[in-house]
């Protein structure tokens, strides 16, 4: 899958298997629709080996990322396309239920949409905010979504819509999907998530680090200013939340008369009184880029303790929010992080997700593909 095409003889000498062995494992997954024989490159003399490649129709997955203010949905096919996808506004309702209904249409509505058979579609990939019990599938108290404490997720939505169900942390999924797009041999990055909330995941060495309980990434302490604005659902004065989130943005815009303070326990509003702030910093209003700019030092600050911390050559941005700061923060945030560096190395590489805005949704569809697809060392055990 990650090959975009193999032989048979190559198979053979990456796993050390035979080539009978290799022959009917490869029938297999042919009879089961899952890959297929390509045409041969001709370029090479004698006999051309057959490369075989992932048949895309033959298993698909659904992946949904819960923002507070946004929730994107994609249904990702077996070559990791994205065959279709949506984004909603997220329910402001206080009822979990409720939205776990919302989330269960949906995603019915996306696979009636596509047209392919339901039987196809391997599982769906949940991507929530922290922190969370990956392993009994709960939302334990996420700070941006009122009442949803000790809330059964996985449970619920497997009722709801008859498929297996992964749930797995925002971050996570990010840089799950962001990993997978790379075509370089080895990864080493920090990913930082910036949406309704912040937060970041880590990969080392092609490994999406999880931390003990899973819900790594919870990085809203880390402090950069300790003028920041402060929020109600973020424990600390000063910290990187407080000085990037929509709501911290929206709160020094209306400090300085650009807009009017909109509701702060609907996510939608600030969210969408965000947007019209980055719109005037790109149509020029020398305030609102002010504002933007003030933020991008802010989060080069907690960016340059993380390379500092984990050594990592490269930094990667996205997010539901990203799309909208981006013509702010690149032409900035590497030169910054730049002067927070302690040890003297070559200029850290910071650029924009790879994938795009619905990095999350994505990841989320492609740690369902991970969990049938690819191989874990316990199930080739016997006995």
């Amino acid at each position: 899958r990650r090959s975009r095409g193999v032989s048979r003889a190559d198979l053979q000498r990456e796993s050390g298997l035979s080539s009978q062995t290799i022959s009917n494992i490869t029938r297999r997954l042919i009879d089961d629709q899952l890959i297929c024989e390509s045409t041969p490159n001709g370029s090479a003399r004698g006999r051309p080996s057959i490369p075989l490649v992932t048949e895309p129709d033959g298993a698909y997955s659904v992946g949904v990322h819960i923002d507070p203010a946004r929730l994107t949905i994609v249904l990702l096919d077996l070559d990791g396309e994205v065959r279709l996808g949506r984004q909603e506004h997220t329910p402001q309702a206080t009822n979990p239920s409720e939205v776990t209904a919302f989330i269960a249409d949906a995603v019915d509505g996306l696979i009636t949409e596509a047209g392919i058979d339901r039987a196809r579609v391997l599982g769906l990939g949940i991507a929530a905010p922290g922190p969370l019990d990956v392993e009994a599938g709960l939302l334990l108290d996420p700070p941006q979504l009122p009442n949803w404490r000790n809330v059964q997720l996985r449970a619920d939505l497997h009722e709801a819509t008859g498929l297996p169900v992964l749930l797995d942390k925002d971050v996570t999924a990010a840089a799950t999907a962001e990993l997978r797009s790379s075509t370089e041999a080895s990864n080493s990055f920090v990913f930082l998530y910036l949406g309704s909330g912040v937060g970041a995941s880590v990969v080392l060495d092609n490994q999406v680090i999880r931390g003990t309980t899973n819900n790594v990434g919870e990085i809203g302490d880390l402090v950069v200013d300790p003028d920041a604005e402060e929020l109600e659902w973020s424990g600390r004065r000063g910290g990187l939340a407080a000085a990037c989130v929509p709501e911290a943005l929206v709160l020094q815009a209306a400090r300085v008369g650009l807009m009017p303070v909109p509701n702060l326990n609907d996510y939608i509003a600030v969210d969408d009184a965000c947007s019209a702030l980055c719109a005037r910093a790109s149509a020029g209003d020398a305030v609102a880029a002010r504002i933007l700019e003030h933020a991008a030092r802010r989060v080069a600050v907690g960016l340059g303790v993380l390379v500092n911390l984990l050594d990592v050559p490269r930094v990667v941005l996205g997010g539901p929010l990203w799309d909208r700061l981006s013509s702010v923060f690149l032409p900035v945030i590497p030169d910054l992080v730049a002067r927070e560096l302690v040890a003297a190395r070559e200029k850290v590489l910071v650029q924009g997700s790879a994938v795009g805005e619905q990095v999350v949704a994505q990841g989320a569809a492609e740690l369902v593909m991970d969990h049938f697809l690819a191989p874990h060392a316990s199930a080739l055990m016997v006995g």
